[in-house]
């Protein structure tokens, strides 16, 4: 995917999320093929961070992949990201994914609302 592909997904992910933290953590699911996103890896989306800010805390960056979740279940794609480790302990999940289908159905979304 080119840099202005990338961009075009991002704008038509906050459009959808209405915020570009939301956008940020979905791309970076995306960009992750299926695999295993870490923790820390989504801690670095700096697309949404100020130059200031060292990043969400571990609890509050779940906190935001379950707003996440929320979202893409008002989007129509409910359960598409998967917690890896263990999330009934606080704080004990090591990452996140977005596996096949889902990746590809949001993916297919977001371009089609991108060529709208």
């Amino acid at each position: 995917m080119t840099n202005l592909e990338r961009l075009g997904l991002e704008v038509v992910a906050f459009t959808l999320l209405g915020s570009r933290a939301m956008a940020a953590l979905l791309l970076t699911l995306l960009d992750g093929n299926g695999r295993q996103v870490s923790i820390d890896r989504l801690a670095e989306s700096r697309i949404w961070r100020k130059a200031d800010d060292d990043g969400p805390t571990r609890k509050g960056l779940m906190v935001r992949m379950c707003v996440l979740r929320s979202a893409m279940a008002d989007l129509g794609f409910p359960g598409v990201i998967k917690t890896i480790g263990n999330e009934t302990v606080l704080c004990a999940a090591t990452g996140y994914s977005l596996p096949e289908p889902g990746r590809s159905a949001v993916m297919a979304r977001l371009i089609e609302e991108a060529e709208q």
